[in-house]
């Protein structure tokens, strides 16, 4: 095991958000690692007393099992959505399912990266629905 794949591992550790611990083993090595609790995404120009409570937040989850893509216009915190309006792609056998917002809203958490593997209803996006927010 050389120093250039731990660095890798601990990179990809990094940047999957979902991921809090990562461990490989091969022929006389092994690595561990764990990620503390990350900060939350902070969403821009938004007040917090403006932000859905957690009863209101409508949560958009995996319809299957395969790779999340982004969309064309990778959808972040604080971008909002119309019902309908494409959030990306799982990437299943090679044909691309969409995800669509199944209510209109503001994404306040994005809790998948572009090449993430998604299992079944694995939490993909929460969102608070229509209301100050929209402007509707």
């Amino acid at each position: 095991m050389n120093l250039d794949r731990i660095e890798a591992i601990l990179q990809l550790l990094y940047r999957q958000q979902h991921v809090g611990e990562v461990s490989v083993a091969g022929d006389g090595w092994r690595v561990q690692a764990r990620k503390g609790h990350g900060v939350p995404t902070v969403m821009p120009n938004i007040d917090v007393e403006d932000v859905a409570p957690a009863e209101e937040r409508h949560v958009i989850r995996a319809g299957r099992v395969g790779i999340f893509r982004e969309g064309k216009q990778p959808i972040g915190a604080g971008d909002r959505v119309s019902k309908g309006s494409p959030l990306g792609q799982i990437d299943s056998m090679r044909i691309l399912n969409p995800i669509l917002a199944e209510e209109g809203g503001t994404i306040l958490e994005v809790r998948v990266e572009d090449g993430d593997p998604v299992e079944f209803g694995q939490e993909l996006f929460v969102l608070a629905p229509l209301g100050p927010l929209s402007g509707e």
